[in-house]
């Protein structure tokens, strides 16, 4: 038998350990004793940590083997991801798998060098180390027989191959000639005698050094999860021997004592719920002014990721909403909510558990502030109308979330969604949602009054708590049906028949609104003039449904309530700051309207520090019209929220995109000083010439480029004023000894179809400071 001198630790994880532990005992059992087997070692190395499945090492050669316990078709090979194709319950989903034979290269090499250069340093004299990098799949149903080879079996160096075939490869093997000696001192190096009981990567020694610290009992490994709050972990806790999440936030302000008694307040009370459904907390602490909250590892996926790669039924989505109520019911009957009930917070297992993450979290997230001030702590998709007003968030908010989520499992969509953050907020305060019903039939009246329930406006309207949203949910999945009705929209009742009808539904509510917003229309039609407000109508219709930019933008000056919750995209110049904290920057902004810049003011609010802005005069701003404010008694000024703020140095080409651009590429020289036309933009409103200029001598040198002009067919055209700016071309520049400088000259528009014109940089009168226009002809 193989001799096995390190177990799998426990580390490879509640998925791959079974893998590993499968192809160990395979090994031992197969082998000769000349044989031994690492299992789990980790080797470090020129500064970084390897951990690796198996090595087993023979008097043939060193084998590096990545096990791989997963069960379908594997695809894929040479370059790329590879993708396995699972089968379960009848259905397939693909998901990828990375490239394990790029890894176990990697590792081969290391494994070569790392015991080649340690043997030659402790020996005194080299060892030639023969590596044969190995990828095994153990599950029984597998299927490798579509992937790409290099040659058969063989993805470059590396073999891949089914369990039941690796013990035949390794004994076929003659790369080497190793004694026992050599064997078993190559073990020593790779793991060292003392530590090969641990199964874990330290021994007992090491052990007791980390006893002493809560920081220095866990070891963080690669990244698995990342959001507004900071990054999450895959750790390991030395002194349990078990394999860990660690949720890493960083404090803003060190300083704020209560934010560290806040956070270890709130970690102790979700560290305090023991539950089924939810995801334990096993520690937490603060070092370095980061806050580490140590959680239970579930190895599977997130909720959204788990609706894109499966079909999911309807008694499938209400037997995993069952779950999370549980887990949410018991916390609540601990006087915890959520605040946070978002997809990526729901974690499924490759079990098929159903937990709850993040209990808590939320909140000690809002007293670090990294949530945005005003607007309650959440993730917008899912908050509900009083969080998004400010409202004290209650267990009824987590009611609405859960609704938010229902409505996801059965339709794979939001029930409100929108590209602007502000789009959604209107929707969730202010519109119906589609009936889930019309995503997918499968679902009975039953099932979605429990959603729209949940989904009601007015917390008092949903369930009263959520175990009466649980019992609901038992009674549809032991019986089909809700033995009491729930009621919902009590508003409605008081309405006629044929009017309620026209709320049912997001879609009813657009269409509703449109036709009210015509019949307003046509008052107006009739005061105005049936030509002019038919404009009118139209350039405000076409605005709601497609928002605002600078060329449409005076529609929001004349009536900014009319337009709240729709989308901006505009291009416009720093004015002043008007707020600043750690977070949110407030600043007024002169935007252009008809296409250029004039003095027009907007405020804009951005969820960035400023420093961002410091670099650039003109910014493109994309977001939505959130509030107004009144600057004096007789003018409100729109407030904006931005999603993104991005500096811009020329506006032009986005408020007057070129139609037409050259490279003339030409140069004209006189006394040192050089004038090179680099490119000509041809607009609707203007020609623009962008010249470089530079002073090639040994002195200062006055470049003069007044009063350019251009010409096309004996037509000339003027230079214009950059009405972006608010100022013309700096015409005259002093430039020192090889300094260059750069700028843009916008002449009247030309025409681009005629193939050739002249443009002279400097007019005939400068002849009198000692130099003649700079001429350019260029064709096209």
């Amino acid at each position: 038998m193989g001799n096995v001198l390190k177990k799998v630790s426990i580390i490879s994880g509640v998925y791959g350990q079974p893998g590993e532990e499968k192809v160990s005992a395979f090994l031992a059992e197969n082998l000769s004793d000349r044989y031994v087997i690492l299992n789990s070692p980790r080797i470090y190395y020129h500064g970084a940590t390897y951990d690796i499945d198996h090595i087993v090492i023979g008097p043939n050669g060193v084998f590096v083997v990545e096990t791989k316990n997963m069960q379908g078709q594997i695809q894929g090979g040479i370059m790329g991801n590879w993708v396995q194709e699972r089968r379960k319950s009848g259905k397939r989903s693909k998901v990828k798998i990375g490239n394990p034979a790029n890894q176990v290269h990697q590792y081969a090499k290391v494994v070569k060098s790392y015991i080649g250069s340690r043997w030659a340093y402790e020996k005194d004299h080299k060892m030639n180390v023969k590596v044969y990098p190995v990828v095994v799949f153990v599950h029984e149903d597998i299927d490798i027989s579509k992937m790409e080879f290099t040659k058969p079996g063989y993805i470059g160096r590396v073999k891949i191959l089914e369990l039941a075939e690796l013990v035949e490869f390794i004994n076929r093997r003659e790369g080497a000639e190793y004694t026992d000696e050599e064997i078993h001192g190559m073990a020593e190096l790779v793991v060292p005698e003392d530590q090969r009981d641990q199964t874990v990567y330290y021994s007992v020694d090491k052990l007791q050094e980390f006893s002493e610290s809560s920081a220095d009992r866990y070891e963080l490994f690669e990244e698995i999860g990342r959001g507004s709050f900071g990054s999450v972990y895959r750790g390991f806790d030395f002194k349990v021997d078990r394999e860990i999440a660690v949720k890493r936030v960083s404090l803003l302000n060190r300083s704020e004592h209560s934010t560290i008694s806040r956070f270890y307040r709130e970690a102790q009370i979700a560290s305090e719920l023991k539950h089924d459904n939810i995801v334990g907390v096993y520690d937490y602490y603060e070092k370095s002014g980061e806050l580490h909250i140590i959680m239970e590892y579930i190895e599977g996926q997130a909720l959204d990721e788990y609706v894109k790669s499966n079909d999911i039924s309807v008694t499938v989505a209400f037997e995993i909403m069952k779950n999370i109520c549980s887990g949410v019911s018991y916390a609540h009957e601990k006087q915890v909510v959520h605040r946070d009930l978002k997809p990526s917070n729901i974690l499924i297992s490759h079990d098929g558990e159903v937990k709850v993450a993040d209990f808590g979290i939320a909140k000690i997230q809002n007293s670090t502030k990294l949530t945005l001030e005003g607007t309650g702590a959440g993730t917008p998709i899912i908050m509900s109308p009083e969080q998004i007003a400010g409202q004290p968030v209650t267990e009824k908010s987590d009611i609405f979330a859960l609704g938010v989520l229902l409505y996801y499992l059965v339709s794979g969509r939001l029930p409100f969604d929108g590209e602007y953050i502000g789009e959604i907020i209107k929707k969730i305060t202010h519109l119906e949602p589609e009936p889930p019903g019309r995503y997918n039939k499968e679902l009975t009246g039953d099932m979605e009054s429990v959603i729209l329930k949940a989904l009601e406006k007015n917390p008092e309207d949903r369930f009263k708590n959520v175990a009466e949203m649980l019992k609901a949910i038992e009674e549809i999945l032991d019986t089909g049906r809700l033995a009491v009705k729930v009621g919902r929209k009590k508003w409605l009742k008081y309405l006629p028949r044929h009017i309620r009808a026209a709320f049912r539904s997001e879609r009813k509510v657009f269409t509703t609104i449109t036709l009210i917003s015509l019949l307003v229309f046509a008052g107006i039609l009739a005061v105005q003039g049936f030509k002019d407000s038919r404009q009118l109508s139209q350039d405000v219709l076409l605005t709601k449904q497609y928002g605002f930019n600078n060329e449409n933008l005076q529609l929001l000056f004349d009536n900014p309530k009319l337009y709240m919750g729709l989308p901006v995209n505009l291009v416009g110049r720093i004015e002043k700051l008007v707020e600043i904290d750690k977070n949110n920057t407030q600043f007024t902004v002169s935007v252009g309207v008809g296409g250029q810049v004039r003095t027009r003011d907007i405020i804009v609010s951005y969820n960035l520090p400023h420093s961002v802005l410091q670099f650039s005069n003109f910014i493109e701003i994309t977001g939505s019209i959130q509030h107004v404010m009144k600057v004096n008694e007789n003018e409100e000024v729109p407030l904006i929220v931005a999603d993104k703020v991005e500096g811009i140095e020329d506006p032009w080409s986005i408020l007057a995109p070129a139609k037409y651009t050259i490279y003339p590429d030409k140069t004209v020289t006189q006394n040192n000083k050089v004038v090179h036309l680099e490119k000509v933009e041809f607009a609707e409103r203007e020609t623009r010439l962008y010249v470089q200029m530079e002073n090639t001598g040994s002195s200062d040198e006055l470049l003069v480029l007044t009063n350019t002009i251009g010409k096309q067919d004996g037509q000339e055209f003027k230079e214009l004023k950059n009405s972006y700016y608010g100022q013309g071309f700096l015409s005259i520049v002093q430039l020192q000894p090889k300094q260059e400088a750069r700028g843009v000259i916008f002449l009247e528009p030309m025409d681009s179809q005629k193939g050739a014109a002249m443009v002279s940089l400097g007019s005939t009168n400068d002849v009198l400071m000692g130099q003649e226009p700079y001429v350019f002809d260029i064709e096209w």
